[in-house]
């Protein structure tokens, strides 16, 4: 077990990621909170850090779920922004336009971290302060971030017009999205009950107790309506990220049905583009119990967290 004390930062991981592995992935926004009180480092039995603060004890019981009970899941202020021509089409000077013209900045690499420990996760490298680029992974994968968790570090770039996408910070912001660890919690699209606005871009990361599932009901639905949802959409996803675990795309005003996870955490993305709007959605996710023959079963899971 270890301490921490301060502004809580990571280990550099390596600096010489190549470019050929990039993805993307979510955000989460709200204000920062520093300086951190001391906080207690656990591992657990597969070699994650965890963190379980105050009682200096270590708790193998929650495994993989990252316990920061003194901190709101929104208490960041980070998020990730990628462009609306698509994923790794910003200049480091395009980056940082996009954060200014938000109210926001680029975020630094403690305000990355910060983010990261609390469950922002996102399978994107993108531009942070002073021409850096990499990006938070909080669950290991083969598929994003070489199995590695921290910070993965693509290093300070002497090509500022490389495309990345775009780390921003803003303690201010109301962005859309967030990493949700309620074991309930009512989900609304931007605005709602009015409608949403163009060029929204929103994740949310949901993560309950391991063990447990998400089941997610729709209570309201309707988002502009074409014949393959290109143009405004919902996705939904059976893992802690938008790359894995795909589970269906949604528009237009007919309520999907009701959704149960394969395991304990789901992703929701929802885009919406330049022109027409609608009235948006409002959805209730629950975190259920399943009996260890369930589990034992379901030959599907798409990972814990």
């Amino acid at each position: 077990m270890q301490d921490f004390t301060g502004t809580l930062t990571a280990t550099e991981p390596d600096a010489k990621t190549p470019k050929s592995t990039r993805h993307h992935g979510a955000y989460t926004t709200g204000p920062l909170s520093l300086p951190l009180p001391t906080i207690h480092a656990c591992w657990n039995r597969f070699g994650q850090l965890t963190f379980f603060s105050v009682s200096g004890l270590c708790s193998f019981t929650f495994w993989c779920f990252l316990l920061f009970s003194s901190f709101p899941e929104q208490a960041a202020g980070v998020y990730h922004r990628e462009s609306r021509k698509g994923k790794y089409q910003l200049t480091y000077k395009e980056a940082k336009a996009v954060c200014k013209y938000e109210g926001g900045k680029l975020a630094t690499y403690e305000q990355l971290e910060v983010a990261r420990s609390i469950g922002f996760h996102v399978c994107a490298a993108g531009w942070f302060d002073n021409g850096r680029v990499g990006y938070p992974i909080v669950k290991p994968s083969p598929n994003c971030g070489f199995g590695k968790v921290g910070l993965i570090d693509y290093g300070y770039r002497l090509n500022k017009s490389e495309k990345w996408d775009v780390y921003c910070y803003n303690p201010n912001g109301k962005q859309c999205g967030g990493v949700l660890t309620d074991p309930s919690r009512v989900i609304k699209s931007p605005g709602y009950p009015d409608e949403y606005e163009d060029e929204q871009i929103c994740y949310w990361h949901i993560r309950v107790r391991y063990g447990q599932r998400v089941h997610l009901r729709f209570l309201d639905f309707d988002v502009e309506d074409d014949m393959a949802c290109l143009a405004d959409y919902l996705e939904v996803f059976d893992s802690y990220d938008d790359i894995n675990g795909f589970v269906g795309r949604f528009c237009g005003d007919e309520l999907p049905e009701d959704i149960l996870s394969t395991g304990n955490v789901m992703t929701l993305k929802f885009l919406s583009d330049s022109s027409v709007t609608a009235g948006g959605f409002q959805l209730e996710y629950t975190a259920v119990d399943v009996s260890p023959l369930a589990n034992h079963t379901d030959t599907s899971t798409t990972g814990g967290l």
